[in-house]
């Protein structure tokens, strides 16, 4: 008698059918995790390449201007007219990066530092607007204007600063090039 007397002709094709069954499991499972990792490169690419979007549009303007002229014109006519009050326009430099907040943590780790430090400068930047429009700064002596009105400048070349950082390693990241700057127009002169 062999083992071919005792099975059940049933069973061989039982065991062949979980074969592959569990191969198309395995198969399906492979396919799944690479669509998933697609899909996850390529939220990283949209997510880098709105950042630079955003970044790059602000660093742009901020090289319009000449900061260290407009911080010296403004502060020369805060000194020669004490109740002169510069006038400092609201900003909104964060919008892309408020809704996508939650996914900071997709991009890679060499892109998240430089990134979050740009936009922590671009609040920094955004709070002292909100103080220089204040009444408690109308209320300030010029001395006190003066020295508020030269850090706001400051903390606009240290964004300036940090979102060229934050365009280079995303740019980096994404395996662009740095683009050259197309436009023509040098500093205005500006505040």
């Amino acid at each position: 008698m062999t083992w071919a007397d005792f099975i059940d002709a049933r069973v061989p094709q039982a065991v062949v059918g979980g074969v592959f069954i569990a191969l198309g499991w395995v198969f399906n499972g492979w396919q799944n995790r690479k669509r998933d990792r697609r899909r996850r490169l390529e939220r990283v690419q949209d997510v880098q390449t709105a950042l630079i979007a955003e970044i790059d549009h602000y660093v742009m303007t901020l090289k319009l201007f000449d900061l260290s002229a407009t911080w010296s014109r403004i502060v020369s006519a805060m000194e020669d007219d004490s109740s002169y009050i510069p006038a400092v326009p609201s900003e909104r430099n964060d919008t892309i990066f408020a809704a996508l907040v939650a996914d900071v943590h997709i991009l890679p780790d060499p892109v998240i530092q430089p990134v979050v430090g740009y936009y922590n400068q671009v609040f920094a930047v955004d709070a002292i607007i909100d103080d220089l429009r204040s009444d408690l700064f109308r209320e300030m002596d010029q001395v006190q204007r003066i020295g508020m009105y030269t850090d706001y400048i400051a903390l606009k070349q240290e964004a300036l600063a940090r979102g060229e950082m934050a365009l280079k390693a995303l740019r980096n990241s994404t395996g662009r090039a740095a683009k050259p700057n197309s436009r023509g127009a040098g500093p205005s002169g500006q505040s």
